[in-house]
């Protein structure tokens, strides 16, 4: 009989066998604590797989597809409140409510402190879009940009989304043809960055953030955001460049509070209150490298995998990465790197805020939003 089976609802032990059984749980509760934490599950869809996810603070969200029978919804998890549906479920003709999510890989961030989510959707083709949409708690869909570049990369192109505190932000890049009448006569088609920047969005708003410049990936965190600079056009879409120096903004003014000089080409970045980590390619091998959030002074590196995806999750204490099926964390203050779980084969996103990593693994039509304690 399993211990499950013991302690069952109005049945009676004698004292000593009652002691023993209580030892016997304080035992394997003290093994639990002494091995590493467990994997679980925080909350399952059944009948959708997940398309993203996002967390800051105790705050985790994740975007699913509805298939037939309902909308595409972003769901809203917080600790002592009922789960909540973004936009407002009663609104079935809104623009993400019958999006097909697996034209492209939506993206996904939450800002706790003003409860609004953003995300963005995806639509292939000869001209390629992206929309990105905007709703709080109790509010409607609110869409707020298109973007839509041409086969051959010109137009507009998105970057990515971040979200912490009472900051929520989308980046973008406009590549366009040094010279249009020469690209047509003579096929001299050389093209650059036009424009681009960062855009803040709050419950009620949408605005450019003063002095940010064609962007890529984003993160933010305590007020700052920083990102990675689309510095060139390489085969018709902006690009990254090797040894830039990646900003880290004040999320409100756009000033400059710290640079971070990386070596190799940056493909991801993770940012915490004090530390900004940065993966980076550059020969047989990646690494992560991490620095002070507020005066980029470097504070460690390691190298890691080439095999690591361009993905990133980090506090003032570890970073985490993916290879594989294999997530592996790097401690900032050691520098040594150490396999943390195995997860599933169709596996997603990647997060860590308040100690929690989390993660999405998708099968047989539905999805699992999971978990795990780290420190």
């Amino acid at each position: 009989m399993g211990v499950d089976n013991v302690l069952t609802a109005g049945s009676y032990l004698p004292p000593v066998r009652f002691l023993l059984v209580s030892a016997g749980l304080l035992v394997l509760a003290g093994a639990a604590i002494a091995g590493r934490p467990t994997v679980h599950t925080l909350r399952k869809s059944h009948s959708a797989p997940i398309a993203a996810i996002a967390q800051n603070d105790t705050m985790a969200a994740w975007l699913t597809a509805g298939g037939t029978k309902s909308c595409n919804a972003v769901h809203i998890l917080s600790p002592g409140k009922r789960d909540r549906i973004l936009p407002q479920p009663d609104s079935p003709k809104t623009v993400t409510c019958n999006w097909t999510l697996a034209d492209g890989q939506p993206q996904l961030a939450v800002a706790s402190r003003i409860s609004t989510a953003l995300w963005t959707l995806h639509e292939s083709g000869s001209s390629p879009l992206d929309q990105v949409v905007a709703a709080s708690v109790g509010g409607p869909e609110r869409p707020l940009k298109d973007l839509a570049h041409a086969s051959d990369g010109t137009g507009d192109w998105l970057g990515g989304v971040a979200g912490a505190g009472r900051t929520l932000a989308y980046s973008w890049d406009d590549v366009e043809y040094v010279d249009p009448a020469a690209c047509l006569s003579r096929g001299m088609c050389k093209q650059k960055l036009a424009d681009g920047g960062i855009r803040i969005v709050t419950r009620s708003s949408d605005t450019p953030l003063t002095d940010s410049g064609p962007a890529l990936q984003l993160a933010a965190a305590a007020g700052r955001i920083a990102y990675i600079p689309a510095t060139i056009v390489k085969s018709g879409r902006p690009s990254p460049n090797i040894n830039s120096p990646l900003p880290i903004l004040d999320a409100t003014t756009g000033n400059v509070v710290a640079q971070a000089f990386v070596r190799g080409i940056p493909i991801a970045i993770a940012l915490s209150p004090h530390v900004l980590a940065v993966l980076t390619t550059s020969g047989p091998h990646d690494r992560i490298s991490w620095f002070s959030a507020t005066d980029g002074t470097k504070l460690g590196n390691a190298l890691v995998s080439p095999n690591a995806a361009p993905l990133l999750a980090a506090s003032d204490r570890l970073i985490v990465y993916r290879v594989g099926r294999f997530l592996r964390e790097v401690s900032t203050r050691t520098g040594r790197t150490r396999k943390l779980v195995k997860t599933g084969p169709t596996s997603l996103g990647l997060s860590l805020a308040d100690g929690r990593l989390i993660w999405a693994e998708n099968h047989n039509g539905g999805g699992r939003l999971r978990a795990l304690a780290v420190g």
